[in-house]
């Protein structure tokens, strides 16, 4: 497993402070050290991210202690502050929770957020021509480099994937939307995509994804099949230090579980999941830790990670 990673920024001088200032207590009149919630901001939003003010106001509620919300330019930056110290709570995506673990093992998950469909997270999967060929397809579309399920997962637990990148039968593509467009031409005989996945690790049902893509795009479903998918790969924790006081992270967990609740706070905490929290740990993250490590990936400085 790798244990040095080389992630570009020094981080500390790309967090944009929000100042919004939270309740003063102490009876010396001294002002209370804020807790410091990080997050990446979405697209151009920069340090307007949208609901600021309401995050700050419900985490500062949950805690009892005020809070500022700092706003990282990407997740480069993110986890150096979180592993510095600088954050207490950090929202992650997947992949970027699993090179903040590789680097420290310092880190604590409180939850993950739910799909409006249930999903847990996803599932990578390898969608082939039928009928399929005897072993690999002789030529197979991966997602961008930064992609946990087109890529990065695929790459490193598909049994095959070593003998057909030694083959040279792997043909890389900018988008995870590329890559489907080539199967759908005709250019490649097979690619890697993704479906929804249940909480339940034994229920294997696939559907949504790419699967509906295809059927979208027009083409039916005996025209394709399922080659192999990759174990659940869990939406992104939001997580804390392990140091962090346990009653403050049963009132964090608290919060989160009650976001079901609160539409528009989970809308700003996680704009592409709206199904509220369920409580996420260490081990759920395995399978992403290993992907990463596995394949020696550094952290791709990018908001957007496709599968989260």
């Amino acid at each position: 497993m790798v244990r040095n990673w080389a992630i570009s920024g020094t981080g500390a001088a790309v967090l944009v402070a929000c100042w919004l200032s939270g309740p003063v207590s102490a009876a010396d009149g001294n002002v209370a050290e804020p807790f410091r919630v990080g997050l990446v901001a979405y697209g151009d939003e920069g340090a307007a991210v949208e609901g600021l003010s309401a995050i700050k106001a419900a985490f500062s509620n949950a805690l009892s202690m005020p809070v500022e919300v700092l706003v990282a330019r990407d997740y480069a930056a993110l986890i150096q502050s979180h592993l510095d110290g600088r954050l207490d709570y950090a929202i992650y995506t997947a992949p970027a929770y699993a090179a903040a673990t590789i680097r420290c093992a310092c880190l604590r998950p409180i939850a993950a957020p739910v799909g409006v469909d249930g999903s847990f997270g996803l599932r990578s999967v390898l969608v082939v021509r039928r009928p399929a060929e005897d072993g690999a397809p002789p030529s197979i579309a991966v997602g961008p480099q930064d992609s946990l399920a087109t890529r990065l997962a695929p790459l490193a637990s598909w049994p095959g994937a070593a003998d057909a990148a030694g083959a040279g039968r792997l043909v890389p593509t900018e988008t995870a939307g590329e890559a489907e467009a080539m199967f759908l031409g005709g250019a490649v005989d097979g690619y890697f995509g993704w479906v929804p996945a249940p909480p339940d690790p034994d229920d294997l049902s696939l559907s949504g994804g790419s699967i509906d893509r295809l059927a979208a795009a027009g083409l039916d479903a005996s025209g394709f099949e399922i080659a192999w998918r990759s174990p659940l790969l869990r939406y992104g924790p939001h997580a804390v230090r392990d140091t962090l006081p346990q009653e403050q992270v049963d009132a964090l967990a608290r919060l989160l579980a009650g976001m079901v609740g609160d539409p528009d706070l989970n809308y700003y905490l996680e704009r592409r999941h709206g199904g509220g929290f369920a409580a996420a740990t260490h081990e759920d993250y395995l399978p992403v830790i290993e992907a990463l490590g596995a394949l020696g990936q550094a952290l791709p400085t990018g908001n957007a990670v496709s599968g989260d």
